[in-house]
């Protein structure tokens, strides 16, 4: 049976650093686009704000006074966009949640094209394709480790690093998601499919950064995103082994 039941109670969870420049325009297309949703009961955006240099903590808390159903967090100092993930994700209390970037690189209005694709297949997550955006060596990684992981699994997912992702609100809080940094969108779609939740695939589209910095370091990140996939197929060897308890659906 279908887990997806319309109209839905929904979270938004987001990282978010140094994203001053452009993330009230981002908060403000969610929120409106959210608020004529038929098909989204309630809703909620929880947001991590990882420890930012700049206004971006300040801009959040003044947010919450036109828009009640944001909810800020705060980290200290930068621990890194999977940890401030992480903390979203744990924050949330909607049936689904939606993983976004807070850069405005993904459209929310994409939502209604996942919510079509898990009620025809009556699964538990829906990943978003990318049209790619990024810069072709970016791009490389991206396809060579999705490759990777998709030996490891035994899968056939086109976009496996994708961060776009609309996932049932409790196996996604199950998770135990244990990255750090920028590997978090590869870790939650390894987790789903450990679990036996294949995730359905929808095309969407993916905007180019019009505002901040991305926090990727080109060579640091291939080299961590390189040690993140071995630890992933080490990870599924152990399962296979026995050597680590399975997880449960």
């Amino acid at each position: 049976m279908s887990l997806l039941s319309l109209p839905i109670r929904l979270s938004v969870a987001a990282p978010a650093y140094n994203e001053a420049a452009g993330l009230e325009a981002v908060i403000a297309d969610w929120h409106t686009f959210l608020v004529a949703q038929s098909a989204v009961a309630e809703f909620e955006i929880v947001i991590c704000n990882d420890g930012s240099k700049d206004a971006t903590g300040a801009i959040l808390d003044r947010l919450t006074l036109s828009y009640p159903q944001l909810r800020p967090l705060h980290f200290a100092g930068n621990q890194g966009a999977a940890a401030a993930l992480n903390a979203a994700i744990a924050a949330t209390k909607g049936d689904w949640v939606l993983l976004m970037d807070s850069d405005g690189q993904f459209a929310i209005q994409n939502l209604p094209d996942m919510l079509a694709a898990l009620s025809r297949s009556g699964g538990q997550a829906a990943i978003g394709i990318r049209k790619k955006k990024d810069a072709a060596f970016a791009q490389f990684g991206s396809w060579a480790s999705g490759l990777a992981c998709n030996l490891v699994h035994g899968s056939r997912l086109k976009d496996f690093n994708s961060a776009f992702k609309l996932v049932w609100g409790p196996a996604l809080r199950g998770l135990g998601l244990e990255a750090k940094g920028m590997n978090y969108s590869t870790e939650v779609t390894s987790r789903l499919l450990e679990r036996g939740i294949i995730p359905v695939e929808v095309e969407i589209a993916h905007r180019p950064r019009t505002t901040g910095v991305s926090s990727m370091k080109l060579v640091r990140g291939a080299a961590h995103r390189f040690l993140f996939v071995l630890y992933i197929a080490l990870r599924q060897l152990l399962l296979r082994l026995n050597i680590l308890v399975r997880p449960q659906p």
